[in-house]
């Protein structure tokens, strides 16, 4: 038998001294429960929050529990909730971790998913994938061959280019690099379900030559 969930003690909502003016709350009570919603609002007044029962202009943090993202931001944008840019949309666990201190913790990765969710990207993610070293990591590991750790040893070089580092007399290929390099926009296309199902019989008669009870199947992929 499962133990049971021990009950929330109740708060009472007295007049409890708000000590971040800054911070106003909202605890979104689709999922989460009638009950629990009350338990958790009273807990962080207790603590010093400003919590709205209402979905009003002066909230800026909503706290959502067991909500799909797209399932949320429907209702939000149903209830009017739509100027985003001084409201931060937040997942329980920011809620936890600010009732753990007593204070409200800074708000860093989830208000990317909030600009995500808002403008279709972010700007933390764009910096990241405009960073130098990203672009070139990206490009250098993209040849068969060359892994994060000679990517970032030719990055440290001050290589950024496939030139550059064909051209370098210090580096020395491998045979699978100078396979990768040599073969790389082969390599770099797709293969097609046509071409994965020729080259199965290829394989498949050669196998069977060897061992006539064996079988082939595609793998990775296409095998979905």
């Amino acid at each position: 038998q499962l133990p049971r969930r021990r009950p929330e003690v109740a708060f009472t909502r007295g007049h409890e001294e708000v000590k971040f003016r800054d911070v106003t709350l909202y605890l979104v009570e689709r999922r989460m429960g009638k009950s629990r919603r009350n338990f958790l609002s009273n807990l962080a007044r207790s603590k010093g929050f400003c919590v709205d029962d209402a979905l009003s202009a002066d909230v800026t943090h909503v706290v959502s529990e067991g909500n799909a993202a797209q399932e949320l931001w429907s209702w939000l944008e149903e209830q009017g909730f739509r100027e985003m840019h001084d409201k931060h949309v937040l997942h329980i666990s920011w809620f936890t971790e600010s009732m753990r201190a007593g204070r409200p913790v800074p708000v860093q990765t989830r208000h990317y998913i909030q600009e995500i969710s808002e403008c279709g990207s972010s700007s933390r993610v764009e910096e990241i994938l405009n960073d130098e070293r990203y672009r070139t990591m990206k490009l250098f590991s993209s040849v068969f061959g060359v892994g994060l750790k000679t990517a970032e040893s030719w990055f440290c070089r001050g290589l950024r280019t496939f030139e550059q580092v064909l051209s370098e007399p210090s580096i020395r290929l491998n045979r699978m690099q100078t396979a990768g390099f040599l073969f790389y926009e082969d390599i770099s296309k797709p293969v097609s379900r046509t071409e994965a199902s020729a080259l199965k019989i290829i394989v498949e008669e050669a196998v069977i030559c060897v061992n006539p009870s064996a079988t082939v199947s595609i793998t990775g992929g296409f095998r979905r």
